[in-house]
């Protein structure tokens, strides 16, 4: 009897442990990482480079969507357009995807040219992301909703665009909250 107890106690701490181990984090923690550069490949800004987040605080956005991606596919496109349909439905949200780790300017052209996304496309000008972020890089797309002044309401962490797509709907659930 005792063996089996303890072996199961055994059995059940390495589940708990493994099931600690996937978790993916990637993201700042509870505050948005400050100011960083990008270059607008989309949108009004198309061609410019700046920061969206001090476009965005200035503009005094109640919520604001950053979606961080290492990959410009058919599954991203699903989640910004999720995300899309919230701002149209509120325009005080803002929404930026930028591109890292090796994502170039033709493959978010493409994606725009395929899907007619609102949410402006970007490029980091730290082809990793800024450092200040602490984005993983085992993280394919991260994503963080955040409220006026920089506090994180909602992390998002996904190893692949796909998993990220299948989340589409809560992320843009979260975008919403945040609005309330």
């Amino acid at each position: 009897m005792r063996i089996s107890a303890i072996a199961t106690t055994v059995v059940l701490a390495l589940s708990a442990t493994v099931g600690l181990a996937d978790e993916l984090k990637s993201g700042p923690g509870a505050r948005i990482g400050g100011a960083f550069q990008v270059k607008a490949i989309t949108g009004e800004k198309a061609g410019e480079q700046l920061c969206y987040v001090c476009k965005y605080n200035a503009e005094a956005r109640p919520a604001v969507v950053l979606i961080f991606t290492q990959k410009a596919d058919e599954n991203i496109a699903k989640v910004v357009k999720s995300v899309d349909e919230v701002q149209k439905g509120n325009a005080k949200l803002g929404t930026v995807v930028v591109g890292v780790g090796g994502v170039q300017a033709a493959d978010l052209e493409k994606l725009q040219t395929t899907h007619k996304l609102t949410t402006p496309l970007t490029v980091a000008v730290d082809q990793d992301g800024p450092k200040a972020y602490k984005l993983s890089k085992d993280a394919v797309v991260t994503i963080l909703v955040y409220k006026q002044g920089g506090a994180i309401s909602k992390t998002f962490a996904f190893k692949d665009t796909k998993d990220a797509a299948e989340k589409a709907a809560a992320i843009a659930t979260s975008a919403q909250d945040v609005l309330k």
